[in-house]
């Protein structure tokens, strides 16, 4: 709607609805029937067929659960993480063996970008002005509350990776700094379990409570099923009886895994 240059009043006065209703439809407060999304899409000229289609499905389909989002399928879900971020008052970032995406500086996401065979080389622009966009989310007047787990794997992997990596260790320990930031370091050992090496994300949104975000090389999964986040829940409470808080810079060293 914005990005059509409609204000709320002036796109509902186009189509014929009242304001209250559409503002409803717009923030998430009303299921929106898929003809009135196909004139909504048509007001704000948002015609890319696919992207239509895959609107039109997720109309269909409001009440499901689970949504797969496929890096390669369009560039419509390009922003969810970033709006359910900055929708979020509280987000868990569980990554053990690399550092999340969001605390990344540019030059060591440009570094692992162009050195990663998955990423196409004309994607890497868009890929960075996105990041730019979730960064903006830590520094904001009124942040949500972020807790950081990784292990000092993933700090160790990233200081033999590039030579960036000191500037990045710094930013860790700026961020680690700020009253809405927690970064913890798990015990290596505890990472012994396979199931624990999956990343994920735990974001308590305004607008959709609960949803916990699972990605992948080429996609992500949300999902918002009351059983499988009481179950992620009750693994970071797990999770974090076994980390400690971002400390020295011993924490990127090595650990040995018992046998």
């Amino acid at each position: 709607m914005t990005d059509a240059g409609h204000t709320n009043n002036d796109l509902a006065r186009l189509l014929g609805w009242h304001p209250a209703t559409l503002s409803r439809y717009v923030n998430g407060q009303r299921h929106i029937p898929p003809a009135d999304l196909v004139h909504l899409l048509i007001a704000c000229r948002h015609t890319h067929r696919t992207d239509r289609d895959q609107l039109l499905a997720l109309a269909a389909d409001h009440h499901t659960p689970h949504h797969w989002h496929d890096h390669h399928d369009t560039g419509l879900y390009a922003h969810t993480l970033t709006d359910l971020e900055h929708d979020s008052t509280a987000i868990t970032y569980y990554t053990p063996t690399s550092l999340p995406d969001i605390l990344h500086t540019p030059d060591y996401y440009h570094a692992l970008l162009t050195a990663s065979p998955l990423v196409p080389a004309d994607t890497i622009p868009t890929r960075l002005a996105a990041h730019r966009a979730r960064c903006q989310l830590l520094t904001r007047k009124t942040p949500p509350a972020v807790t950081v787990i990784l292990s000092n794997l993933a700090l160790f992997t990233a200081a033999n990776r590039d030579k960036t990596f000191p500037d990045q260790l710094q930013h860790l320990y700026t961020l680690a700094s700020a009253p809405t930031i927690s970064i913890r370091v798990l015990n290596l050992p505890a990472l012994a379990s396979p199931h624990l090496i999956t990343p994920f994300g735990l974001l308590h949104t305004t607008s959709r409570a609960e949803v916990v975000h699972l990605p992948t090389h080429t996609a992500n999964l949300y999902t918002e099923d009351p059983h499988t986040i009481r179950t992620y829940e009750t693994l970071l409470t797990d999770l974090a009886a076994e980390t400690r808080p971002l400390g020295t810079l011993t924490d990127h060293r090595p650990q040995r895994i018992p046998a």
